[in-house]
């Protein structure tokens, strides 16, 4: 067994929740224990980046609480929203396993908390423990099937079944509010702003949400959901 697999937890990083939901928490133990000790947390307030499109990669990035928000430069400078990320999500793998620069912009889209994986500590972990590269082929497994799926999403559902997935989402699966505007949840799903209200003030009437300056509130997850697979 290797130094890794066999090392203690004395100078580990107590890294809840990321220990319990998302990618880290179906890792191997002795892989849970590694991103503890070397893992380091980085506090970002909104709008502030976690990096840039272009940026040469520094490791990867677990979200424990707060929001990113995600752009792609598709035409000249101007980015495009594609995700709005929340608890449990990972990102920075790419580039990290590609050796290539960062293909997407990361910024805090509220107050957030992110443990960071450094560059250095990921190339010790996988020249001296190559069974771990299975790890990072499920992160990035898992981050393509999300690419996958908001592609298949943009095509084929109607713009109500986009908003009650993302509703879903943001708020987890209703269990608090969705802390996204209208703006950014419109410029999020590629649709006009009155669109966005019409759909919203539809789910409004249904007795399914309530809007607030700043945030969704969801007060029927069980109405979002029958919509959610609307085409």
């Amino acid at each position: 067994m290797n130094q890794f697999n066999a090392e203690t937890t004395a100078n580990h990083v107590r890294i809840d929740p990321l220990d319990k939901v998302g990618w880290l928490a179906g890792q191997p133990e002795a892989f849970i224990r590694w991103a503890a000790q070397v893992g380091r947390w980085k506090m970002f307030e909104k709008g502030q980046f976690i990096y840039h499109s272009g940026d040469p990669p520094d490791g990867v990035y677990g979200l424990a609480s707060g929001g990113l928000q995600i752009t792609f430069p598709l035409v000249a400078e101007t980015p495009v929203i594609i995700y709005r990320a929340e608890q449990g999500f990972w990102i920075g793998d790419s580039a990290e396993l590609s050796g290539q620069t960062r293909m997407v912009t990361v910024m805090a889209a509220s107050q957030t908390r992110m443990l960071h994986l450094p560059s250095w500590s990921i190339k010790v972990l996988l020249a001296n423990c190559p069974e771990h590269w299975r790890s990072f082929y499920q992160l990035s497994a898992i981050n393509v099937r999300l690419a996958i799926t908001l592609l298949a999403e943009a095509l084929s559902l109607t713009v109500r079944a986009r908003v009650c997935r993302r509703l879903l989402e943001l708020s987890n699966e209703g269990g608090s509010d969705a802390s996204i505007t209208q703006d950014e949840l419109s410029n999020l799903l590629g649709v006009t702003r009155p669109t966005l209200r019409r759909c919203l003030t539809d789910l409004h009437s249904q007795g399914a949400i309530e809007t607030h300056y700043r945030n969704v509130r969801v007060l029927s997850p069980e109405i979002l959901a029958a919509y959610s697979n609307e085409q």
